[in-house]
């Protein structure tokens, strides 16, 4: 199977972006930095697993759709339950915003929701879908 959607955002934050991503156990595919300015990056992609990625980049206030910061969310799979709650505890440990506990769900998998620094809602599970 070969990945044919990718979630794209924008970022106020790119080593906070790029310190969850790798919490969450993606790896670097990508990091174009801005010439300028190395803090910023102009565009990033971080695959997951081999069918998985996204790709991001610093706010550039150029009044794209992809600017709006904050309006992403973005569902993780992990391959445990286990591994759940142990990204949990990591994601607390992060300071983010716990948005819905961890917990086993009726359908099937353990999951829990936070908002990261830009207020993307993020969704963690073992639950891969019907």
């Amino acid at each position: 199977m070969t990945t044919t959607v990718f979630p794209a955002m924008r970022t106020t934050d790119a080593a906070a972006t790029i310190a969850l991503l790798v919490t969450l156990g993606f790896t670097e595919r990508v990091v174009i930095r801005n010439e300028q300015d190395p803090e910023l990056v102009e565009h990033a992609e971080y695959a997951l697993g081999d069918t998985g990625g996204i790709m991001f980049g610093s706010v550039r206030n150029d009044g794209s759709a992809l600017d709006a910061v904050g309006g992403s969310s973005i569902y993780v799979v992990v391959d445990t339950e286990r591994e759940v709650d142990r990204l949990y505890q990591e994601i607390v440990d992060m300071g983010h915003a716990i948005v819905r506990p961890v917990a086993t769900q009726d359908y099937g998998g353990r999951e829990f929701d936070f908002r990261d620094h830009d207020g993307n809602s993020w969704g963690v599970g073992s639950y891969r879908g019907a």
